[in-house]
């Protein structure tokens, strides 16, 4: 692979097998890790990803010579002292074996009172999944303030009205970019390119697709109207992959701007890392 595609991908998906809509029982779900953690798509992988309220059921599933790194869905704000416990308990039994680094959790009521609860979880990689609506500004602007935790958006879920807009999602990454604010995307990122999801009949956004016009407004300090353009492409041949570029209809990134671009852009969650592997061999990429 070459190396500015290697760059672009690198880790790139937290494997989310116990969600919809693949939803695999704790045991699947493992063994699944674990073998692409094994096989050639390990460039890829990253974090296992468990609910708080499931760390014990992995716990039964692991075995002495499991090695990788957990995220941890939270339970809610008012959950949190449950899922410290839970944490804490799992942290215990496996050390440093099998650690626990990120810890995500869904937005309260408002950003003060929402950093203020979770202060307790900031030592890990600490991500709130932010409302898209009116006051996503505010969110991020507060999250950036606090330096402490990063920014998470829903990219997609089980109806068309779960995928946002290749605009609003445009505005979600300028706005991370202007600040500076580490960001990740979850859901809906299963394909290269944009394309029709025909289970909700929406449009599901492409992580080639955010990448590229993420690493594009890196190097050339896009508009959000330019970055939707790029999100909103659905022509795999719009996309150019060289050894040391990436780029769109003519417009190129190199490395240093794809590497400083995933120190804020850290991937998305994915319930399935053999489907992305496969678009990406039917374009010739993998």
């Amino acid at each position: 692979m070459d190396a500015a595609l290697e760059a672009l991908l690198d880790g790139v998906i937290d494997y989310a097998g116990l969600f919809p809509p693949a939803s695999l029982n704790m045991e699947d779900a493992v063994v699944e890790f674990l073998d692409h953690l094994d096989g050639d798509e390990a460039l890829l992988v990253n974090r296992f990803v468990c609910p708080a309220s499931r760390l014990g059921e992995l716990s039964e599933h692991l075995d002495t010579h499991a090695e990788f790194a957990v995220t941890v869905i939270g339970s809610g704000l008012d959950q949190l002292e449950k899922d410290g416990g839970a944490m804490a308990a799992f942290t215990e039994r496996w050390e440093d074996q099998i650690v626990i680094e990120g810890y995500e959790t869904r937005s309260g009521k408002d950003p003060v009172a929402t950093l203020r609860a979770i202060r307790p979880f900031t030592n890990l990689d600490c991500y709130v999944e932010v409302p898209l609506d009116d006051g996503l500004s505010d969110w991020l602007t507060e999250l950036a303030a606090s330096e402490l935790v990063a920014a998470k958006l829903r990219t997609g879920g089980l109806t068309a009205e779960s995928f946002p807009t290749p605009e609003q999602l445009a505005g979600f990454i300028g706005e991370c970019l202007d600040l500076n604010l580490a960001f990740k995307l979850t859901a809906g990122l299963h394909h290269p390119v944009r394309q029709l999801d025909p289970a909700t009949g929406g449009m599901m956004h492409g992580f080639l697709n955010v990448l590229i016009a993420t690493a594009l407004a890196e190097q050339h300090d896009l508009n959000r109207r330019e970055i939707a353009l790029i999100l909103r492409e659905e022509d795999p041949r719009a996309f150019e992959v060289t050894a040391t570029h990436v780029g769109w209809r003519g417009e190129m990134a190199g490395l240093p701007a794809i590497d400083s671009m995933r120190t804020l852009f850290s991937g998305f969650g994915s319930c399935s890392v053999d489907e992305p592997v496969e678009d990406l061999q039917a374009l010739g990429l993998w």
